[in-house]
């Protein structure tokens, strides 16, 4: 049982940027969909995280000839209030590109969108959000 337990606790943003490094595929896409929550009485804020890389190989001719995914991931935690806010701020103090992140908020939700689709851009954002990305990582022991 250690080893399964030991294999829960994998910080899902190191790996997928180990992933992008050691992939010999610059055509992989990603996208990052970070869920802020506040609405449940028994757990009152919580984090779901999902994460899906993509490996494509198209022609522009012919469109995608190929199509595989590589990682489909879904993280919830409980927070306390207090990370709860930081990263609420991480978020809503971050300078973005509309076109490669996307932030919706709602009364008791703040939704962020992260998409890549190719290495630099995947590249520009664990430079841009490498801060975010450590602080949710960092929940995990």
């Amino acid at each position: 049982m250690t080893f399964m337990n030991n294999t829960a606790n994998i910080k899902q943003f190191q790996l997928i940027k180990f992933i992008n490094e050691n992939c010999n595929d610059d055509h992989v896409i990603s996208k990052i969909s970070i869920v802020l929550r506040r609405d449940k009485i028994e757990a009152p804020y919580y984090i779901i995280t999902k994460i899906r890389l993509s490996s494509c190989i198209d022609k522009p001719d012919n469109g995608v000839i190929h199509a595989m995914d590589i990682l489909n991931h879904v993280r919830r935690h409980n927070l306390t209030e207090n990370t709860y806010n930081e990263i609420k701020s991480l978020i809503m103090d971050s300078d973005y590109e509309p076109e490669l992140v996307q932030i919706s908020k709602k009364d008791d939700n703040l939704k962020m969108v992260l998409m890549s689709r190719n290495d630099n851009e995947f590249i520009a954002l664990f430079k841009n959000y490498h801060e975010l990305f450590d602080k949710i990582d960092n929940l995990v022991d």
